[in-house]
């Protein structure tokens, strides 16, 4: 006989990715716990703090499969625009909302708010339960079910589940306890985020200007406010966080220049060091990684919790289409169909944000001008700029149905 299990599906991480496929998966007959370490109300939980992330309109698209879009959009500032240019050297690119015929290339969210929404449409789903506080401290795969010890209120609980996923982040516990090997490439670099108040609106335009250091990206967000991202080397960090308020500022402005005047204003400066990390599996015995667990990338291009957010939306409807078979979800099988769906876009991807800050994080004096000419190329040929925007939407790859803006 089958052994009873105390839950279908169990997701280790609470924040935005492991929330998400909670919810893509909450009208499904499946019990479903989320094992976190940190209430997502409370102003500790790391997922939720003041940053804001950009989303892809195909990310749009898989909130609008998981029904929770609408509340997001009024949180949101659209990115119509975005302006790519190389520090120091010639050449351009401008990608516009209107080429690739849709109202937005993107959106950008504070991450708390975000997650306010995601949790707030979990509570209308009592199959979903919250593990909370809760720390992984053991997992015994089995070939029937897997067993999780979690550390709760000073007790030791053994949960088993018909699967595990893995959304616990880039330095994933769970990948740990798996013992499923990594590969890293440390880039040297910091991402310095903040967000800071200008004197002209950006006018729903978004700036990505590559430097010696690394790229300086700015979102746009609310009126003449937008959110910083600043990659600099990591010897520069200590002193750019560090340093007075109006300095930072006169630094940043150096560095970007004066397309949206002067910088009035800088709020807290948060640190994040950067490197390029890859689990060389991403299932084990009923277990699977996704998002950061899986895939942790450099933030150039705004990549990586988009890709993550696809995980997602290919996993649950792996799961979903699994469980109306009557088939295992945990069943070799049932993962390697996921992990298929998934390969050809995750490799394209961390490929092409590593070839991005290997090409545009330096000063080689012959790259200055073959990077100036490729970024007028992309900007002067059609075809190329809509197959590229099409990649960094998200869009250029087989959809699942949350992706097509459907329910499972």
């Amino acid at each position: 006989m089958t052994p009873p299990f105390d839950y279908d599906l169990l997701i280790v991480g609470g924040g935005l990715i492991g929330s998400s496929l909670a919810l893509a998966l909450a009208s499904q007959p499946l019990r479903i716990g989320i094992i976190e370490a940190v209430p997502p109300s409370t102003q500790e939980q790391p997922s939720f703090d003041s940053r804001a992330i950009a989303l892809a309109f195909g990310s749009r698209r898989i909130f609008e499969g998981i029904g929770c879009w609408s509340a997001i959009a009024s949180e949101t500032t659209p990115i119509r625009h975005i302006h790519v240019s190389d520090r120091g050297h010639f050449g351009v690119t401008r990608l516009d909302a209107a080429q690739a015929s849709l109202p937005a290339l993107g959106y950008v969210v504070e991450v708390r708010m975000l997650g306010q929404i995601v949790y707030q449409k979990l509570q209308d789903f009592p199959q979903v339960e919250l593990i909370c506080p809760a720390k992984v401290v053991n997992i015994v795969s089995e070939a029937s079910q897997t067993q999780v010890q979690i550390a709760s209120h000073g007790h030791i609980h053994t949960l088993s589940t018909r699967l595990l996923v893995a959304a616990d982040g880039g330095l994933s516990l769970v990948r740990q306890l798996l013992q499923i090997p990594t590969q890293k490439r440390d880039y040297g670099q910091t991402a310095i985020i903040a967000n800071v108040a200008t004197e002209r609106s950006h006018q729903y335009r978004a700036f990505e200007r590559f430097t010696d250091t690394g790229p300086l990206a700015l979102l746009p967000l609310g009126e003449k406010r937008c959110n910083l991202v600043w990659t600099v080397k990591n010897i520069q960090a200590p002193y750019l966080t560090a340093v007075d308020k109006e300095t930072f500022l006169a630094h940043l402005q150096q560095r970007f220049g004066q397309r949206l005047g002067r910088f009035t204003r800088i709020g807290k400066r948060h640190a994040y060091p950067l490197q390029l990390l890859r689990a060389q599996q991403q299932v084990a015995c009923r277990a699977v990684l996704i998002g950061n667990a899986a895939h942790n990338l450099h933030p150039v291009a705004g990549q990586g919790f988009n890709l993550g957010l696809r995980d997602v939306a290919a996993l649950a409807q792996t799961l979903a289409d699994a469980q109306k078979a009557g088939h295992d979800l945990g069943a070799p099988e049932t993962l390697s169909t996921y992990t298929q769906w998934r390969q050809g876009d995750q490799h394209l991807v961390t490929g092409l944000t590593d070839t991005l800050v290997r090409l545009f994080s330096n000063d080689y004096p012959l790259l200055g001008p073959a990077r100036g000419l490729g970024l007028a190329a992309l900007d002067l040929f059609p075809p190329l700029k809509q197959q590229f925007m099409r990649q960094t939407m998200g869009l250029a790859v087989r959809q699942p149905r949350l992706a097509r803006g459907l329910a499972l």
